[in-house]
């Protein structure tokens, strides 16, 4: 069985990736993550002049997703290149570079150290919308802009200076705020140059208050975020479907990966590989290897022998909805429900907005006359003992 994967020439073991975040702080870090069948790292944001973070910078929010205002490395690019890099290679994985500077010219200069040091991808990001507010505090007298959303040209200009300058791969990394817009950038950076995108970074700025206090959770001046995590993953699933759909490069799909069966989504939805963050940080490296299992033991279940048996499956399911005139359904089909593995817990129950479910004294009983085939019991089910089919 094959889990590897290729992005611009590059070989991944496997397509699970440490994505720019904590764990990729500095060398040592890298290091301790590459332990854990994860096909590249990434490392933090490298920049020329280090800025240290505001403080509370991290909080968990519903779900299991996290609000973060944390900025890039807290190392200096020197540092980086005398020493982090070399102990990060020693993992024997690759290692993307992810770096920004402040201008054009600063991004050229940090893009060339980080390919003389040793990274085999430039991950270049596009945003950072929550920043401002506290960069603005920080220096009196700047203003930073909301990132322009529409319009990808500036971003684009910036992409093909730093293709032009190194001659590993770029991979451009998409914040999720260009959700609505994703293929317009994603058709301008592969114009542009780009090997391949990276979708997608935080989408913010967002908020989260202490009710006792009445503070916001973050520190800074109003305690603006970015959120990540599980409550971004359909909206980024969406851009991933959308993105690979347009451009002829490969995408790399980050936004609420915590198990298998979100970076089998990601796959199925055209990504090549997955970049996790999030789920590391509040339940340790031991996830990496998990979700690489996870993803093995659905390929064996399915008799996938490589992970292009099952990538932009969803492409081909879009289409045949289309074919066979099921794009809008609209006669109901009832779900079945199998008593075998229902356990009485109520969950159908309580989700049915249409009365359509009743407690028996062991099981859930389902009332064909009142259902209107909507479909939430089958998802809110703990032990998959509903089921409904309305496309196969």
């Amino acid at each position: 069985m094959d889990l590897s994967v290729t992005i611009a020439g590059v070989k991944l073991k496997t397509p699970v990736i440490s994505a720019s975040c904590i764990d990729g702080k500095d060398g040592t870090r890298i290091a301790a993550v590459s332990e854990f069948k994860i096909g590249a790292a990434t490392t933090k944001t490298i920049v020329k002049n280090m800025q240290k973070d505001v403080m509370p910078n991290m909080k968990m929010v519903r779900g299991g997703s996290m609000i973060n205002c944390v900025f890039g490395t807290n190392l200096t690019a020197e540092q980086w290149f005398r020493d982090e890099f070399p102990i990060a290679l020693e993992a024997g994985i690759p290692i993307i570079a992810n770096m920004a500077g402040v201008n054009p010219e600063e991004a050229i200069e940090l893009a060339k150290a980080c390919e003389a040091a040793g990274a085999s991808f430039i991950e270049y990001p596009s945003a950072c919308p929550h920043m401002g507010n506290v960069l603005e505090a920080m220096y009196p007298g700047l203003k930073v802009e909301l990132p322009e959303v529409n319009d990808p040209s500036d971003y684009a200009r910036q992409i093909e200076a730093v293709k032009k300058a190194v001659k590993i791969p770029v991979i451009a990394k998409f914040s999720a705020i260009y959700q609505l817009d994703c293929v317009r950038w994603a058709k301008a950076v592969e114009a542009a140059g780009a090997d391949a995108i990276s979708a997608a970074d935080s989408i913010g700025p967002a908020i989260d208050i202490d009710i006792e206090t009445g503070h916001p959770v973050l520190g800074g001046p109003k305690g603006y975020g970015g959120l990540t995590g599980p409550a971004i993953k359909p909206l980024v699933l969406k851009m991933v479907l959308d993105i690979s759909e347009a451009v002829n490069i490969p995408v790399i799909g980050i936004g609420g990966i915590t198990k298998a069966e979100d970076a089998i989504a990601y796959i199925m939805a055209g990504a090549t590989a997955v970049e996790l963050a999030t789920a590391s940080t509040m339940y340790g490296y031991e996830r990496y290897e998990e979700i690489v299992d996870g993803i093995e033991a659905f390929m064996k279940r399915k008799g996938y022998t490589s992970l292009e048996d099952f990538r932009g499956l969803t492409h081909k399911k879009i289409a045949e909805r289309y074919a066979t005139g099921k794009q809008i359904i609209q006669d109901i089909t009832l779900p079945v429900h199998d008593k075998s593995k229902c356990d009485g817990c109520g969950s159908c129950y309580m989700a049915c907005a249409y009365g359509a479910i009743e407690m028996g004294e062991r099981y859930a009983e389902l009332l064909p006359d009142k259902c209107e085939g909507c479909g939430l019991c089958v998802s809110v089910c703990p032990r998959k003992a509903i089921s409904q089919n309305y496309f196969e």
